[in-house]
């Protein structure tokens, strides 16, 4: 009686340690996919604050809006996997993202930028950007996605919104709210949502 007493005693305290630890694991993964929200949310904050105030106007240049600021998520190189983002502006119109066209952290002084998610000897890019390694995110679902890859949100200085920089001005202009879906592998989700006209972004 006293050796099944003792049995039952193990497996109440084990199934009760081991409830806790599942518990404290899901709060431990929910809080990276809001922590890569809140990351994500601070810095399309950040490019619309710094599209409006640097307007890349020029009449000379026909192109000119192909220099919007912008926020592209895209895959990682094959061979690494996974996904991340950075923050450009186009400056030489030629589609694609050079670390000079990059905006800086301004908390850390980092490029928000990643090469194909590859480490270079400079180690002067933010590593929060790298959404798989560090936040564990898998999938990114943007519903006004107009590119061939993940997607991206560019800004004008006047609050306007658009999925792509296109041929002309007006180009993909967002009209409805674009909702950003982010999934981890552990199937929790959360969603930023920007409005045209305003550009407000809520999460």
């Amino acid at each position: 009686m006293k050796k099944g007493f003792s049995l039952l005693e193990l497996i109440f305290v084990i199934s009760v340690v081991g409830i806790i630890v599942s518990l404290s694991i899901q709060k431990n993964n929910l809080s990276k996919i809001k922590l890569a929200k809140n990351q994500i949310l601070l810095h399309l904050k950040y490019t619309r604050y710094i599209a409006m105030v640097d307007n890349k106007y020029d009449y000379k240049d026909s192109e000119w809006y192909k220099k919007r600021w912008s926020l592209r998520f895209e895959n990682c190189d094959k061979v690494i996997g996974g996904l991340f983002y950075t923050i450009y502006s186009d400056e030489n119109e030629g589609g694609g993202v050079n670390k000079e066209e990059v905006l800086k952290d301004p908390l850390t002084n980092n490029y928000i930028f990643a090469t194909s998610c590859k480490q270079d000897a400079l180690y002067d890019k933010s590593k929060f950007v790298l959404l798989t390694q560090e936040y564990e995110i898998e999938n990114i679902d943007i519903s006004c996605n107009q590119t061939s890859t993940v997607g991206q949100i560019s800004f004008g200085n006047d609050g306007k919104v658009y999925a792509k920089n296109g041929k002309s001005e007006d180009d993909y202009e967002i009209t409805e709210p674009c909702v950003i879906n982010l999934s981890d592998k552990h199937n929790q989700s959360e969603k930023i949502t920007i409005y045209p006209k305003s550009g407000y972004i809520e999460g």
